[in-house]
């Protein structure tokens, strides 16, 4: 008996080889996946039957060769027909965060764990997946720690810190508010005119020295939210103030970041901020982009957990969670269905 070892891109091209190399009576000894996704498989044959070419196949052949092409599936355990609605699932999936320009090695990562649930809705499949990629932690309440908004300019830190304050003004456990953007035009009126509403006064601290005090006037009993003036987290000198504003203060900082940010843009930023001890992140402006790959690229690089969302300017309509599901669903609403795309129905054709 002859033993030959065949690698191939696939089972299908296996099966060809061994037929062309040894003819319809080879027999499979052993099958295995070998490296980068190609099929190993061992066949044997009587010397007495070997041949260098295979003629066309009779009808009990052609039937005799349907049989081993059933038990190598078997062996593989694999179905053609599975396997293609397996990677039309994960296509349908991976189109979708594509869609939200979510960076390439995320799609990979999430695809290859949602194609472990296939058969659910790819919502629910992805929900499994960013479960196991992402942190979901929203801000407690009452808060078990001052807080301070951080973020680059423009993000909305300013209304996010009114609406933490009007929520733990409703809940009865009001909180002491700073802000230190004491020189940009207008934020502290703005801030002021929130507060008006809450009957509740802004502390302004221009340093961190400032800062400091404030906070242990203040005592450890009532809890501050802080809102920052927008740094450049690239620029050094915005950094280093930063640095020294969260060194006067025993606080927690959380990334503010809006969710239309690009999402390599947002990578970088979140790498930035974690570096100085930011472990949450509060997206805003949900209601004014369609796209929020961004915010599975930033949390993921940042090694950050999603708190809060916010998807409106307006303080009334308040933050709230973020958890797997709704991310989900967000990410795959124009994909759940395979009819939704028409490449998916040509594919299964």
């Amino acid at each position: 008996m002859r033993l030959r070892t065949f690698h191939a891109p696939n089972m299908a091209t296996a099966m060809d080889d061994i037929r062309r190399a040894l003819g319809t009576e080879a027999i499979i000894v052993s099958t295995r996946r070998a490296a980068r996704g190609t099929v190993e498989v061992v066949a044997a044959v009587e010397d007495t039957t070997l041949a260098a070419v295979t003629p066309a196949p009779r009808p009990a052949e052609a039937k005799a060769e349907a049989a081993l092409d059933r038990r190598l599936e078997r062996l593989l355990g694999q179905d053609p027909a599975e396997e293609r609605q397996n990677e039309l699932f994960t296509r349908q999936i991976a189109r979708a965060l594509d869609h939200h320009r979510t960076p390439r090695r995320q799609i990979t990562r999430l695809t290859r764990a949602a194609g472990a649930f296939v058969g659910a809705a790819p919502s629910d499949a992805l929900a499994h997946a960013l479960s196991g990629l992402l942190r979901f932690s929203p801000l407690s309440t009452p808060l078990a720690r001052s807080i301070m908004l951080v973020g680059p300019p423009g993000v909305g830190k300013t209304v996010v810190t009114a609406k933490i304050a009007a929520r733990a003004a409703l809940d009865g456990a009001p909180l002491r508010v700073i802000s230190t953007d004491t020189l940009k035009a207008g934020a502290t009126a703005q801030l002021e005119a929130y507060l008006r509403a809450l009957e509740q006064p802004l502390g302004l601290a221009a340093s961190p020295a400032e800062l400091a005090k404030l906070e242990h006037a203040g005592g450890r009993s009532r809890r501050a939210v802080i809102d920052t003036a927008g740094v450049n987290p690239f620029a050094e000198g915005d950094m280093t103030q930063l640095t020294r504003l969260l060194a006067a203060a025993d606080v927690e900082p959380v990334l503010v970041l809006a969710a239309g940010t690009d999402s390599h843009d947002a990578m970088d930023i979140a790498r930035v901020f974690s570096r100085l001890g930011v472990r949450r992140m509060i997206a805003t402006r949900l209601d004014a982009t369609r796209r929020i790959g961004s915010l599975i690229a930033a949390a993921e690089a940042g090694h950050m957990a999603l708190a809060e969302v916010s998807a409106s300017p307006f303080v009334a309509q308040g933050l709230r969670p973020l958890d797997a599901v709704e991310l989900a669903q967000r990410l795959m609403q124009d994909y759940d269905e395979p009819q939704a795309d028409s490449d998916f129905e040509e594919a299964a054709q």
